[in-house]
């Protein structure tokens, strides 16, 4: 980005004028004018800029993330700003009304040599609106897209409009962009330096070795992330336009750009007759455009069909050769056959056409039923049995009859009523009907037919899903046997192995302190983050802990649509593997409470449970990282842990992204307050939530009256961490007897309980303190409504209490790494990926 003195020269080179200046120092100053969304069918998110060192918002990951692509990488963009501040925009509409409208642009972009704002949209988007506003969007005789009336208003302070189609995405090179962003984003390390010099003599030894090839012969001397760390730092080329770096047969590898431009100039030319032997005009093309029409005919043929057509052409051929033919087929038929067979064999070169039965054209085939009867029949399916209201066709069939008999037309019979409503399109029935959720179910499968970035990604922890499910068992405390719920499961997916790579299980409904557990989890197995996160519209995915941690650690967010489960198949799947495999088998389980009249007191779940939180989550690990995850995948053709691995043997292990699990980061996964910080007050300490907190570093004078960082932790409300001296400090209420070891959730429940109670005896406002709050859950008045919590969190206190410490498992290292305890091991990265992840009993 351009410190305050690089802004004002390249404003003064640009010439830029007052109102110009000032526009771009607003863009500059303010924050995103609004947050964005990707409506009913657009996955959108927010992307961690290298250049920019701030979070860029994008309102698809097909349109505005590939355009994001393109400013981090092209060297004559300064800066881009995602949803500057609205501008006006003039204009005509279609029936010649005047129109003034505010306008947020996608982006304000500032290059080199200009600046000027930015719109992003599909070829398909920009043709409809061209249609409904031909005065605001146009295309040129260029065939460019242009926003006529953005340009006046850009032009009027010497900036630039522009509007950008998808169409203009080179997707091979966004593919391999996102492939390689991770050794893009090492700008300190010289990897020319440190890159083994086996990989440059084999590629100057083989000019044009594919990478493939390449990757076996430095087996076991380098490593793939050193070829990795070498394409993209400028070491050795490869043409990002030509082929996919996931796609190593197909991708060419060598020492510089000349020697890949002489390479490719000496391979021998195509035969330009071939590349236009379709072209129009020729004999071939005229050859092609008869022949189709033959195909055509013989591929809506039937299988009998196609039999009965062999077996007339033998009998022609036979004819044709005068041989001596049956007598149970007349002359005059074979005589038929054999002017159908040289017709055909004229008009399409293939005389099989010919012989061809026409049986399904038998019949009469016109409407019995008049026009007016039709029309009504139409009208009713469409309109009175269509709707919200669900009619039966009785019903519906009924009102038909009687519009007939006062129109005065032949009423259609309830079984051409039921064959017309079965001929209707089942998602458009189901969308009239019960609405477009419900019809989600039936919406045709998308299939990508064009050549973009992968769904699944191209290698592992590229794409990674997160999302919850309430587990259909019920579960008991460990102490009392009391019955304390169904449990929610969190769940961290990798969508290219499917494989699982995080579990959390919680007695509480999601929130953000599910979603920073699981990515706590994540590195504690595998010490690592993935490069984007798809997640739903859930308000605990809209968190500001859980956006601040992505963009940390540099992981891409996206939300997928909203009533859309396709988007998030890869969890979706899973849970159902789960419950089907494992959780319906369970003493306990809820499978009876899908028919409720069914369920008694013998039979209910909570009398049949027998599971504790801890023995469900050790159980419920095993299954997910030892038994599915050595299970074959049907959409893989091998376990999930061996593509995994696979994955990792060509795409490398990226040590750059490793995350010490350490208390550094333990504290970025603590939650903080709205406000971020809380001021010291002198002798008192801190208040956090309603509570005050104290520590020995807060008498200090220097800290006194001064606003510092704050964390809490979710599930020990009783402790805090403050940011004084350079250092977390560990801080303690001022009632920690009374208030440690409860939760948050405990704490909300106990307040919600006390306001309420001053709310009977006074009107006046109520102030809630730490002392009444401790009185009260300290009182006899108070243990009945908060046993249930605190025996479910004492549950989940049982499989969290290893989360503070990270003991490696020795036994594990041992086996894997061959080396004694007391040995340092000396690994390789790829080593060093088996290592990290970690299926133990945790």
């Amino acid at each position: 980005m351009l410190n305050e003195a690089d802004f004002l020269g390249w404003c003064a080179r640009l010439g830029l004028t007052e109102d110009a200046n000032a526009t771009v120092a607003a863009v500059r100053s303010l924050n995103p004018s609004r947050r964005v969304g990707g409506g009913g069918r657009n996955v959108s998110g927010r992307y961690p800029s290298p250049k920019m060192g701030k979070v860029i918002q994008f309102e698809s990951h097909r349109v505005e993330l590939p355009f994001i692509y393109e400013a981090e990488h092209d060297p004559q963009v300064l800066e881009y700003y995602d949803q500057p501040p609205s501008i006006p925009l003039i204009y005509c509409a279609a029936n010649g009304r005047r129109l003034s409208v505010m306008h947020t642009p996608d982006y304000c972009v500032l290059r080199e040599d200009s600046a000027g704002w930015v719109e992003c949209k599909t070829p398909e988007d920009l043709e409809k609106l061209a249609t409904c506003s031909p005065h605001r969007y146009l295309r040129d005789s260029d065939g460019n897209w242009r926003c006529v009336p953005g340009e006046a208003y850009a032009a009027a302070m010497g900036l630039s409009y522009t509007m950008w189609s998808s169409a203009e995405v080179n997707w091979v090179l966004q593919r391999n962009r996102q492939f390689l962003e991770d050794y893009l984003r090492l700008t300190s390390l010289d990897t020319v330096e440190v890159a083994n010099p086996a990989i440059r003599t084999a590629v100057e030894a083989e000019p044009g070795v594919f990478l493939r090839e390449l990757l076996e012969r430095v087996r076991g001397i380098a490593e793939p992330d050193e070829i990795y760390f070498l394409i993209a730092s400028g070491g050795i080329y490869v043409d990002l336009n030509a082929a996919a770096i996931a796609e190593p047969d197909r991708v060419r590898v060598f020492a510089n750009a000349k020697i890949a431009k002489a390479w490719d100039l000496a391979q021998p030319g195509i035969n330009k007759s071939v590349m236009n032997c379709g072209a129009a005009g020729s004999p071939f093309a005229e050859t092609l455009n008869t022949r189709t029409e033959a195909f055509r005919l013989l591929a809506a043929a039937s299988e009998p069909d196609l039999a009965v057509a062999n077996r007339r052409f033998d009998i022609v051929k036979r004819h044709l050769a005068g041989e001596h033919l049956p007598q149970s087929v007349p002359a005059r038929t074979i005589r038929l056959w054999a002017a159908k067979y040289r017709l055909a064999k004229e008009q399409y070169g293939n005389g099989n056409v010919g012989l061809l039965p026409k049986t399904n054209k038998r019949g009469n085939r016109t409407y019995r039923l008049p026009s007016g009867s039709r029309n009504l029949l139409v009208q009713f399916v469409e309109n009175d049995y269509d709707n919200l209201k669900q009619k039966t066709k009785v019903a519906s069939w009924a009102a038909l009859k009687q519009k007939c008999e006062e129109s005065g037309v032949v009423a259609p019979s309830y079984v051409t009523f039921c064959t017309a409503i079965q001929k209707r399109s089942a998602f458009e029935q189901v969308s009239k009907r019960q609405g477009h959720r419900a019809a989600y179910a039936h919406a045709p499968f998308h299939f990508d037919l064009e050549r973009m970035t992968p769904r699944h990604g191209d290698r592992p922890f590229e794409i990674g899903h997160i999302d919850h499910t309430q587990l259909d068992v019920e579960v008991v405390c460990s102490h009392t046997n009391r019955p304390l719920g169904r449990p929610w499961m969190t769940i961290l997916t990798d969508a290219f192995s499917r494989r699982c790579l995080a579990l959390y299980l919680t007695f509480d409904e999601p929130s953000y302190r599910s979603c920073m557990m699981i990515l706590r989890d994540c590195v504690r197995r595998h010490t690592r983050l993935l490069q984007a996160i798809v997640v739903d519209g859930g308000r605990e995915f809209e968190s500001t802990y859980f956006e601040t941690l992505l963009a940390r650690y540099e992981c891409t967010k996206k939300t997928r649509p909203p009533a859309k489960a396709r988007f998030g198949s890869v969890c979706e799947r899973l849970f159902g593997t789960t419950n089907t495999q494992f959780i319906h088998n369970l003493r306990g389980n809820t499978q009876i409470m899908r028919h409720v009249r069914q369920v008694t007191k013998g039979n209910a779940p909570v009398g049949q449970a027998a599971w504790t939180l801890g023995c469900l989550h050790d159980y419920l690990s095993s299954f997910l990282f030892e038994i599915y995850d050595t299970i074959q995948h049907p959409a893989l053709g091998q376990t999930p842990r061996q593509e995994y691995f696979a994955g990792f043997d060509i795409s490398g292990v990226r040590a750059n992204r490793f995350i010490p699990y350490d208390q550094a980061f333990l504290m970025a996964t603590l939650p903080t307050t709205r406000r971020g910080t809380a001021k010291v007050v002198l002798g008192r300490g801190v208040i956090i939530n309603c509570v005050r907190y104290w520590a020995e570093a807060f008498r200090d004078p220097n800290v006194e009256n001064q606003d510092v960082p704050v964390r809490y932790d979710p599930f020990d409300i009783g402790t805090a961490y403050a940011f004084v001296k350079n250092c977390w400090t560990e801080c303690h209420s001022e009632h920690y007897v009374a208030l440690q070891g409860r939760s948050e959730k405990e704490i909300m429940l106990a307040s919600k309980e006390v306001r309420r109670r001053s709310q009977l005896h006074s009107r006046e406002r109520f102030t809630l303190t730490a002392r009444k709050l401790a009185d009260f859950l300290e009182s006899a008045e108070a243990k009945e409504r908060c046993l249930l919590q605190q025996l479910r969190d004492r549950e989940s206190g049982s499989i969290r209490q290893n989360d503070l410490v990270l003991t490696p498992d020795r036994d594990f290292e041992h086996a894997t790494l061959g080396k004694p305890d007391t040995e340092p091991a000396q690994v390789s990265l790829a080593t060093l990926a088996v290592a990290t992840a970690i299926y133990g009993d945790f």
